[in-house]
């Protein structure tokens, strides 16, 4: 009776494990939904395509849900060559100096670090998220914070990062909605 109960205690600890999460944040900020807000380029450092296009649509969503209407997205100017559009660093660049002549208070941007299912008989998802909000009329990092998440057997990539956005945008306290 006691092997088994201690087997039962060892599957417990290893599926609670299994879907488990960091978060690493600075401290919460207070900012206004009533200002407008710019999602700019998020950096897919993972090894799935178009991983920030899907991150930003996620963020899109919680920061509308949570009463930022003014909210705009940075598209990357067409016809860039394939140098430009590698250098990441010049895309942030370019939508801040964007985002600023238009007028917006708030950019978010980010990197993803890891999105897709592991290896192994249970190909569990994991996800890695960092992302940062900018003041932009002073151009400071007022937050930052990175999670990095996975979950169940039977649970998807993008019900994972759905939770992990919304994880690291709790962080920031929305005013004004």
């Amino acid at each position: 009776m006691r092997k088994q109960l201690n087997s039962l205690l060892w599957v417990v600890m290893v599926m609670t494990l299994s879907a488990c999460g960091t978060l690493t944040t600075t401290d919460t900020v207070s900012v206004s939904a009533n200002q407008p807000w710019v999602l700019l380029p998020v950096n897919n450092l993972s090894t799935t395509p178009r991983a920030g296009e899907k991150t930003n649509a996620l963020v899109e969503t919680h920061l509308r849900a949570r009463g930022v209407g003014s909210l705009k997205t940075y598209n990357t100017p067409e016809g860039l060559n394939l140098v430009t559009l590698l250098d990441t660093d010049r895309q942030i660049n370019d939508a801040i100096k964007w985002a600023r002549q238009n007028g917006m208070r708030y950019g978010m941007t980010g990197t993803v670090h890891e999105w897709h299912y592991k290896s192994g008989p249970d190909k569990e998802p994991a996800v890695g998220l960092s992302l940062k909000l900018i003041d932009l009329s002073t151009e400071q990092v007022v937050w930052q914070a990175t999670t990095a998440k996975t979950g169940w057997g039977y649970t998807n990539v993008s019900g994972v990062a759905d939770k992990a956005v919304e994880k690291l945008l709790k962080q920031i306290n929305i005013t004004g909605r």
